[in-house]
């Protein structure tokens, strides 16, 4: 069956964590100007996870395989059965113990019922479990220090964005030779997919 994107070949530069993410995932995107925002936050004060991808909702697990173009309209069927709905972001928040900054998001319980929708199609059902409990968030910075972390998030209280967004679509990121995830794809939410 025909894969519906090309994957990374060489895989030299990656780090061993790296190599379970080949095939890609399931992201949110922000939509401008807050993706730009959250960006410019991440190049700022976390360089390397921005080298990494835009700034983004993490959903699914990384996929086992490639995708095909069937598992793709299977997952095309999926969303099409989910409405699109708001998603707010912020306030800032870190998950103690581990070090790092990151937007609230919500609400959990769409975001979830999404997410546990498109995990059960054939690219994400055979995954390892994952490996914390699923936790909607959009990072600042997560390669920092517990005590960076404190001063960040004084740094940045009066300034993080904060807001909604209308959810309409998902993304499925996939990374490249130097392990940096673009879109590829996109599933539509609701009845405008079909």
């Amino acid at each position: 069956m025909a894969m519906i994107t090309e994957y990374a070949d060489i895989m030299n530069n990656w780090e061993d964590w790296h190599r379970a993410d080949r095939f890609g995932e399931l992201l949110l995107f922000p939509p401008e100007p807050l993706r730009s925002i959250v960006n410019r936050l991440r190049s700022r004060h976390d360089p390397q996870s921005q080298r990494y991808c835009d700034a983004h909702i993490s959903l699914t697990v990384p996929a086992v395989a490639p995708v095909t173009q069937a598992q793709w309209a299977e997952l095309e069927a999926v969303a099409s059965e989910i409405e699109p709905f708001e998603i707010t972001y912020g306030p800032l928040k870190n998950y103690p113990p581990n070090p790092g900054v990151c937007l609230a998001i919500e609400p959990f319980e769409a975001l979830d019922a999404l997410r546990v929708a498109l995990e059960a199609v054939s690219p994400f059902s055979e995954a390892p479990a994952r490996r914390y409990p699923f936790s909607p968030h959009m990072t600042i910075a997560e390669f920092i220090t517990a005590d960076r972390t404190r001063s960040l998030m004084e740094e940045l209280a009066l300034v993080a964005p904060a807001g909604r967004f209308l959810c309409r679509s998902v993304s499925y990121a996939v990374p490249d030779e130097s392990f940096h995830f673009s879109e590829r794809c996109r599933l539509e939410l609701g009845a405008m997919a079909q």
